[in-house]
């Protein structure tokens, strides 16, 4: 019954708002946001600026620190979402009352979803409220927009992580396991896959040309001043793109990456030196056309899970 999920969810919603574990998740992805746009303002305004959208360098200073901080988010509220009540003894007391096995996962995730969806659009909001008004840029309709977007795509981008961590939650029997397995997943498509890739891809094309280096050098020494990729030797440049490629068809394997790629297009920052020159961002249509699969790949990623961890939680007897 749809009344039993309601009321399940009405409750977890209660407990976890008034736990100090999601306002102290919420207070770090706000400090660290401000943090982030204030200590990367001076250095990347200065390019934003020849496009006349300063303000971007704000949204992707905070779109870096979602990146990290709401996979967190969602494994803080999954990790422990049914093994913390099969350890406790509650899930066998809950179960045996007229109520559906569906009801009590569905008010989970109803809840989860609300939760994460609050989280992230207050700290979302707060962040660039704060930055704005610190660094005193002017906002467009445009820039609300995309901000509003970005918020859509990073509850999305934490619910993966929260169904993924349901799904390790509904096979655990203890809440330490399910934590100590989902933060490790997390390290891995957050730091080690791209340490893999690089790695693999350096194997394959072997070390980039000699002359190169001393290219990358002289660049370092302008890096502040954001200087053009012209001074690159083509050979460079091909062995960059084609590292690249090798890179990204590891890293699509990682759910972060398909998030950072969309942040990446929606706010017109780089993750590659070679590219700090292309500034002029890109239209909210061709950002969702250009990142369809990527957007796709977000929203599937937690339907396949959350389907797991049905099935899991309905078929299995509890002792």
């Amino acid at each position: 019954m749809i009344s039993d999920a309601l009321s399940i969810a009405r409750k977890e919603f209660t407990d976890t708002i008034t736990s100090k574990r999601l306002w102290l998740i919420v207070g770090v992805l706000l400090l660290f946001s401000v943090a982030s746009t204030y200590s990367t303002i001076f250095r990347v305004i200065t390019a934003f600026q020849q496009a006349g959208r300063p303000v971007a360098s704000v949204f992707s200073a905070i779109a870096t620190t979602m990146a990290y901080m709401a996979p967190l988010l969602g494994i803080a509220l999954a990790f422990d979402a049914i093994s913390g009540e099969r350890e406790r003894g509650t899930l066998r007391i809950l179960l045996s009352r007229p109520i559906y096995r569906e009801d009590v996962i569905n008010g989970k995730i109803i809840s989860a979803l609300a939760v994460i969806s609050l989280a992230v659009t207050l700290s979302s909001f707060a962040a660039v409220s704060i930055s704005i008004l610190l660094h005193n840029i002017a906002v467009t309709m445009d820039d609300i927009a995309r901000v509003c977007l970005f918020i859509v795509f990073s509850i999305v981008f934490s619910f993966a992580y929260y169904a993924f961590s349901l799904f390790i939650s509904t096979l655990s029997s203890k809440s330490s396991h399910s934590l100590i397995i989902s933060i490790g997943i997390w390290i891995f498509f957050a730091f080690i896959l791209s340490a893999i890739s690089s790695l693999i891809a350096t194997a394959v094309l072997g070390p980039p040309p000699v002359r190169s280096f001393q290219a990358f050098n002289m660049s370092q020494r302008q890096f502040r001043n954001f200087t053009s990729p012209s001074i690159f030797p083509q050979e460079y440049l091909d062995y960059m793109r084609r590292e690249a490629e090798i890179s990204s068809m590891i890293q699509a394997f990682s759910i972060n990456y398909h998030y950072t790629q969309i942040t990446s297009l929606l706010f017109g920052y780089a993750t590659r030196p070679i590219e700090f020159s292309r500034r002029t961002l890109t239209s909210i249509p061709t950002v969702i056309s250009t990142r369809l699969i990527d957007i796709v790949v977000l929203i599937v990623f937690p339907i396949v899970f959350l389907f797991a961890s049905y099935m899991i939680f309905t078929r299995r007897q509890e002792k």
